[in-house]
């Protein structure tokens, strides 16, 4: 772990090209022939790749993993969190991320009420009808976002494409966003983004429900959601910081 925090702490301007075991050795002052040693079983088992040059450097191996803890780290985190704002605002709550330009929801939590939206879990939709949609693309660029939605749904017209930009734009602004009947002509749901320690979206959070239920409460349901994605991102990023969790590598 030690010599992996090394090669992931080098400066990319002062070694572009990797650590040499001299350089690993001296970072965490071991003798070379003991780092030589691990980094070689480092290297045999997938973690370390080395350049031509034979100085080492994370491989992608190692990234694909840390994606994947980082991912059944968020669900875990998520869970309670999902049910705590499901108990609050008395509406069924979902956690999605983005998949091959599409919204894949992949947890929910029910209200248990009688009339309420659908568990929708491992099914996807189109990023421009969810709520949920607009926030996991609140940090993309403009025109990326009017050129992913026109891929979509058999092509979406020019003036819907951005009429959907326009809500991106204002939900920027709020911090969270509004898909009032866009989906349904009967269900309203508000969603924000979920960052990781990086800063970078990595899922969203929605709150979906009949729009007349929900529709009168939209600001007070907006403040809920905010403070559980707030407390989801701080547990997120504690693992992190406190060197403990999957996320670390």
């Amino acid at each position: 772990m030690a010599i992996l925090d090394a090669l992931a702490s080098a400066d990319p301007a002062v070694f572009p090209d990797g650590l040499s075991v001299a350089d690993v050795a001296k970072v965490l002052d071991r003798e070379k022939s003991v780092v030589s040693r691990q980094l070689k079983s480092l290297l045999e088992t997938g973690m370390v790749s080395r350049r031509d040059s034979g100085r080492y450097e994370l491989s992608w191996r190692l990234f694909a993993l840390a994606v994947r803890a980082g991912d059944q780290r968020l669900t875990k985190l998520a869970a309670p969190l999902l049910l705590r704002l499901t108990e609050t605002v008395r509406e069924r709550t979902y956690l999605s991320v983005l998949s091959d330009g599409e919204v894949l929801t992949v947890m929910s939590e029910g209200s248990r009420r009688s009339i309420e939206a659908v568990n929708w879990v491992g099914r996807t939709i189109p990023v421009n009808r969810s709520s949920s949609g607009m926030a996991l693309l609140m940090d993309y660029e403009d025109d990326h976002i009017l050129d992913l939605v026109r891929r979509g749904e058999n092509g979406v017209p020019d003036r819907e494409a951005r009429a959907f930009l326009a809500q991106v734009q204002e939900s920027r602004r709020r911090g969270y966003t509004i898909a009032n009947r866009v989906f349904d002509p009967e269900l309203l749901g508000i969603g924000a983004p979920v960052r990781d320690f990086t800063g970078r979206i990595k899922a969203a959070v929605n709150i979906s429900g009949p729009a007349f239920r929900i529709e009168p409460h939209i600001q007070a349901f907006g403040g809920h959601l905010l403070s559980a994605v707030k407390a989801l991102q701080a547990s997120l990023c504690s693992d992190v910081r406190a060197g403990t969790g999957p996320s670390e590598l």
